[in-house]
């Protein structure tokens, strides 16, 4: 896959993520960068941790038809070769 077709695939999502879960996992970014440049490494991984919970929450908050939607659009994605 090309950095094109990674694009495609995440569009799909950021697309049908609300903008509330969007602010959630920016303000995760921030509290993953503070630990990356100041803090050691359990802090580090419990940052991370969190940033994976607000994307799993946020991609648990898309509606049936949203999911539906991105899988349609990835099922017809003919990757870039």
């Amino acid at each position: 896959m090309h950095k094109i077709d990674h694009a495609a695939i995440l569009f799909a999502y950021l697309s049908r993520i609300t903008r509330a879960d969007m602010e959630n996992i920016l303000e995760r970014d921030k509290v993953c960068l503070h630990a990356a440049m100041n803090l050691g490494n359990s802090a580090q991984l419990s940052a991370q941790a969190g940033m994976y919970g607000a994307v799993a929450n946020a991609v648990n908050n898309l509606r049936e038809y949203d999911v539906a939607l991105i899988d349609k659009t990835l099922k017809g994605f003919k990757p870039n070769i």
